[in-house]
C-alpha cells in the first residue's frame, strides 16, 4: 500500500460527535439529588428542616455532592445559585415551600454553567486552531503551549489529548505521551490514536515488553489498520502534515 493511501486512512480523520448538553444533564441530576432535602424542608419537622437547610446550603455552594450512599466533598465553589429560594422558604409556614423559586434558581445555575461552558469551548477551539497551524509549521513548542492552554479551558476533549501526545512525540517528550493517551482513553475507550501514540512512545523508549503488549492490543482491536500501524511505528522521521489532521 502506498504512503499516500495509508495517510488517507479514515482512522486519521476525526468524526465530529454531537456535543452533549452537559449543563442540562447536570441540572436534571441535581434536581434528583435534592429531592430528599426538599421533603425534609417541607415536612414540618423543625429539627429535620434545620438539618436539611444546613446540608442544602453546602450543596448549593458546591461543597457537597450527593449520589445515593456516596458523599463527596469538593474544594471549588462552582455554583452561582444564591440563597433567595431558601430565604423565601423561611418566610412561609413550616409545611410550605416555594418550589417555583427553587426551580428558578436551579434553572439560572444551569444556564450560567451552559454559558460558561460555551465561552470556554470557544477559547479552546481558537487555541486548538493556533496549535494545528503551529504544528504544520513544525513549531512544536508553540503548538504544545497552545494545546496546554486549550486543555485548561476544556478538559473533556479526547482528541485534544491525542493531539498533545503527538506533539510531545515530535518533541521527543515520550514519557509525557502516556498521561495524555490515558486521559484520551478514559474519555473515549475506543480511541485508535491514543493506543497508537502510546505504542509509539513505548517503542521510542525501548520498553519492549510493554511495546509488544501494546502492539498486540492494537492489531487485535484494529485489524483493519494493520498497514497503517506498521507504517507509523516504523517511520523514523517526523510525520508528514497529513498524519496529524485533527480538524
Amino acid at each position: 500500500m502506498s504512503v499516500r493511501k495509508i495517510l488517507k486512512n479514515p482512522a486519521l480523520k476525526d468524526h465530529k460527535k454531537q456535543e452533549l448538553n452537559e449543563e442540562w444533564t447536570n441540572f436534571v441530576t441535581r434536581i434528583g439529588q435534592v429531592s430528599g432535602l426538599v421533603k425534609d424542608l417541607a415536612g414540618g419537622d423543625k429539627e429535620k428542616s434545620d438539618a436539611a437547610l444546613v446540608l442544602a446550603d453546602k450543596y448549593l455552594e458546591g461543597k457537597v455532592i450527593l449520589d445515593e450512599d456516596v458523599k463527596l466533598n469538593v474544594k471549588d465553589d462552582r455554583t452561582v445559585i444564591n440563597q433567595k429560594a431558601f430565604r423565601s422558604m423561611e418566610k412561609k409556614d413550616s409545611g410550605e415551600m416555594d418550589k417555583d423559586a427553587w426551580m428558578v434558581e436551579m434553572s439560572k445555575d444551569a444556564e450560567q454553567r451552559y454559558q460558561d461552558r460555551k465561552i470556554r469551548k470557544e477559547k479552546a477551539d481558537t487555541l486548538k486552531t493556533q496549535a494545528v497551524k503551529a504544528f504544520r509549521r513544525q513549531e512544536y513548542d508553540r503548538a504544545l503551549s497552545c494545546y496546554n492552554r486549550a486543555i485548561e479551558h476544556v478538559k473533556d476533549d479526547p482528541m485534544m489529548y491525542c493531539d498533545r501526545a503527538l506533539t510531545n512525540i515530535k518533541l521527543g517528550n515520550f514519557q509525557k505521551v502516556f498521561s495524555d493517551c490515558e486521559w484520551a482513553l478514559r474519555l473515549n475507550e475506543s480511541s485508535f490514536k491514543a493506543r497508537l501514540y502510546m505504542t509509539k512512545a513505548y517503542k521510542e523508549l525501548e520498553e519492549f515488553e510493554k511495546l509488544e503488549e501494546a502492539k498486540k492490543e492494537l492489531y487485535e482491536k484494529f485489524p483493519q489498520h494493520g498497514e497503517l500501524i506498521q507504517y507509523f511505528l516504523n517511520k523514523k522521521e517526523d510525520l508528514d502534515e497529513d498524519d496529524t489532521q485533527t480538524q
